[in-house]
């Protein structure tokens, strides 16, 4: 005996007082991804092609690199630097990531397009994907530079088997351009062009003009081409937006510069003559300096060599005149240290003026990469060099954050607060240095005031020629200095080396796209994700009982007495058309289970129902009833689903009387039961339709009949109408001894069927066992394997 079943059910999913080990939603998933390989099948090779195809018709972008060395100093030593040594670049400069700007910047790539000849593209005319040709096109276009060209329209070339040449164009628009003054100078009007020219001839149009000549050493042949004009400008924002700096590591000094282009020669061809171009530019900035200082050098040359010479002139007329030979020793020892204190305190004046220029520039914020510590600064204790050093440190990070995260990031103000904090403390410095010098300059006059009171007392011939050698030899002193310094700077010059150095020549590093690898893994995932998301969305969205699993999880602890698989002959009696099928089979498995339900009854009573129409309860009802009676059972089948009698009809007893008609007091039951022509099972039909089924259920006269039926059967089964569209099943159930709920695979609707189990739950009916009907016997998951097993398969297994 079956004992009523406890808990709710629960339609999501989890069966009440049903263990779960964790492997039943696995299994669950494997099975329907096996029930539907067929949406992997297709989505597979689908997706695979689609991108074999992409990957056929697409142009590939390769990516060239460069590897060069750019050597910079982590600290600037101020101190110890000064005009002569090496020329070297500010901090500024030095710094890889202001490097990385100054490659990227549009002057330098302006500079490499201007060197290269990519302002006219060729390309191969394909059915479905366009080749460029760069230096192998099989002819070059010589464009009249004083002519407008239309630039970014498609100018055809094919090639024809007689030598001529077929040209044509068309558009709708385009802007003119002239290559010779290097600007736009208008737009063009929508134009149709067609001419056939000789190779050499020109090709005038008011949009372009240009000649075609053959490229020797390469065959024409037959072919399609076409052109392309490009504004220098147009390709400057091009390849600065392809081109990119790295670094090998961080604080590594190694850096990788890229460009990425749809052909290889181009590509290794740009980053040749940019890797040309920031060697001679650094190499061109530092001799620039170099050539500013000469040129400072050589102008004080000329003005003191005039003094020089003048001064010569003077003390030799003074000679010849005076016929003066040589002063005494004690004039000539004067006259010394007279000329060395000059000359210190000539020094001295030169230092004061650059501390001046140098606090100037700070106060007026003129402090830039191009700014040189002069030649004749003698700083010992090198404190202003290195606040210099440090102001052009900040100031370089100060434009590098400019130019990458704008003014009004927090730390542009930061570096700016740090900024106004150096040149306040260099001031400060200079302020110091220059009060020095000028009490320097003060003790200097006074000892040349002291030499001057002693010379006094001199001859005034020797006092006025020892004045004239004074100024004579200070003159040469530093023009002696000058020419040194100048040799010292010339040499710097000419030893100069570019602070930049190629590691590695440009060459092709690979493909960046399409990525064939990459490509490929997403296609094959999504062929993956594509299916199961349908399949789960099919899940999600589905509201019918499909399986055995999905019946047993709403319906909890009721029993699943069998399954019935799908009836696949014409008769509605399959057992007795064929009695070796499977589904034959399935219903004597289903007696089995009653029998051991109810083994004590000898008289039993077997209700079925189900929750709505067309589930098959009375399909269930006749093939049940049919393999009790072939067992030898007496077997009693009752419809009564008054409301749609389908047991009338599979009998032909539409128009006979039957159980309306007993219950309604018009006939007897020995009058309502038939015999079938099945051996020991009759027929109870269910009558004429009454207009008040439920009432008369409900009456007295059922329980006679069934107390007449189980006196003279040993089975008898009753077709009742859906338990949850009616009441008519719930009033009959008190008269049966087992009920049988039928669920249809795929039809049942789940929220119908759950909320239907649990009325029969809350109303604490026992002996309720399932019947999965119309499973699909290809279905192995139901646990048919061979449907050859039971016996003589009929064509409709087949």
């Amino acid at each position: 005996m079956v004992t009523p079943p406890k808990g709710p059910a629960n339609v999501a999913g989890h069966t009440p007082g049903l263990k779960n080990d964790g492997f039943s939603d696995i299994k669950k998933i494997v099975r329907l991804v096996l029930h539907h390989w067929f949406l992997f099948a297709l989505s597979i090779p689908l997706f695979l092609g689609g991108v074999y195809i992409y990957h056929r018709y697409t142009l590939p972008v390769y990516k060239g690199t460069v590897t060069m060395l750019f050597k910079s100093e982590s600290e600037r030593m101020m101190r110890d630097i000064n005009l002569m040594e090496g020329f070297g670049l500010s901090a500024e400069v030095r710094n890889i990531e202001n490097q990385s700007f100054i490659i990227r910047s549009q002057k330098t790539i302006r500079e490499v397009i201007d060197r290269l000849d990519f302002r006219i593209s060729y390309f191969a005319d394909g059915r479905f994907k366009d080749t460029e040709l760069y230096r192998s096109a099989p002819f070059v276009i010589e464009i009249e530079e004083n002519h407008p060209q239309v630039l970014g329209v498609s100018i055809y070339v094919s090639m024809l088997d007689n030598g001529m040449m077929k040209i044509s164009a068309s558009s709708e628009s385009g802007i003119l351009h002239r290559f010779d003054a290097n600007q736009d100078v208008g737009r063009a009007v929508p134009f149709s062009f067609e001419k056939t020219v000789r190779p050499g001839e020109l090709v005038e149009h008011k949009n372009f003009a240009f000649r075609i000549k053959l490229t020797e050493g390469l065959s024409s042949g037959l072919g399609e081409y076409f052109v392309q004009f490009h504004s220098h400008v147009q390709l400057t924002a091009r390849y600065r937006s392809r081109v990119s700096v790295n670094n090998y590591r961080e604080g590594s000094s190694i850096v990788f510069i890229g460009v990425t282009g749809q052909n290889p020669r181009k590509i290794t061809s740009f980053l040749d003559v940019l890797s040309d171009v920031i060697v001679e530019n650094n190499l061109k900035r530092k001799n620039d300096m170099a050539s500013r200082s000469l040129d400072f050098i050589q102008n004080q040359l000329k003005s003191v060599a005039d003094t020089l010479n003048q001064t010569q002139r003077q003390l030799m007329d003074f000679r010849k005149k005076n016929r003066f030979m040589v002063p005494s020793e004690f004039a000539s020892e004067l006259a010394g240290q007279f000329i060395e204190k000059e000359k210190d305190l000539r020094l001295l004046e030169i230092n004061y003026d650059y501390f001046q220029q140098l606090k100037a520039r700070l106060k007026s914020g003129d402090m830039n990469e191009d700014y040189l510590l002069t030649a004749f600064v003698n700083d010992d204790p090198g404190v202003v060099n290195q606040l210099v050093g440090k102001y052009m440190d900040v100031l370089s990070e100060l434009k590098s954050v400019e130019l990458t995260a704008g003014t009004s990031n927090p730390y542009y103000q930061q570096l700016e607060q740090e900024l106004k904090i150096v040149s306040e403390t260099m001031i400060q410095a200079i302020d110091k240095r220059m009060e020095s010098i000028i009490v320097r300059q003060e003790e200097m006059r006074k000892q040349i005031a002291a030499l001057s009171g002693r010379m006094n007392y001199l001859p005034e011939l020797e006092k006025e020629y020892l004045e004239l050698e004074r100024a004579y030899k200070l003159n040469d002193a530093i023009y002696t200095f000058l020419l040194q310094k100048n040799s010292e700077t010339q040499i710097a010059k000419a030893s100069n080396v570019p602070d930049n150095e190629i590691l590695d020549q440009a060459t092709i590093s690979g493909v960046v796209s399409p990525d064939k690898k990459g490509n490929y893994g997403k296609a094959f995932l999504l062929s993956l994700i594509l299916p199961a998301a349908v399949i789960g969305l099919r899940e999600m969205l589905n509201t019918r009982v499909r399986d055995k699993q999905e019946m047993e999880t709403i319906a909890g602890d009721f029993p699943n007495m069998g399954s019935v698989v799908r009836n696949r002959v014409v008769s509605e009696n399959a057992i007795n058309q064929s009695p070796h099928s499977l589904l034959a089979e399935s219903f004597r498995s289903l007696r089995t289970k009653i029998r051991f339900m109810l083994a004590e009854d000898t008289h039993q009573v077997i209700l079925l129902t189900s929750t709505n129409t067309g589930e098959g309860k009375t399909f269930c009802a006749l093939n049940l009833a049919t393999v009790f009676a072939i067992s030898g059972k007496k077997v009693a089948l009752l419809g009564f689903d008054m409301r749609k009698p389908r047991l009338s009809e599979i009998f032909d007893r539409n128009q006979n009387i039957g159980i309306s008609n007993y219950l309604s007091g018009q006939n007897q039951l020995e009058e309502i039961i038939y015999p079938s022509e099945i051996e020991n099972m009759w027929v109870v039909p269910s009558g004429i339709t009454p207009p008040n089924p439920s009432e008369l259920i409900a009456g007295e006269r059922t329980k006679g009949l069934f107390d007449y039926l189980r006196s003279r059967f040993d089975v008898i089964i009753v077709d009742t109408p859906p338990i949850g569209l009616v009441a008519d099943a719930r009033i009959l159930i008190q008269y049966s001894d087992c009920r049988l709920f039928v669920v249809r695979a795929g039809m049942t609707n789940k929220e119908h069927f759950a909320a239907t189990i649990d009325e029969l739950r809350n109303e604490n009916i026992n002996r309720v066992g399932l019947v999965l009907n119309d499973i699909n016997p290809g279905d192995k998951r139901y646990g048919y394997y061979n449907t050859g097993y039971y016996g003589p398969p009929t064509e409709d297994y087949k």
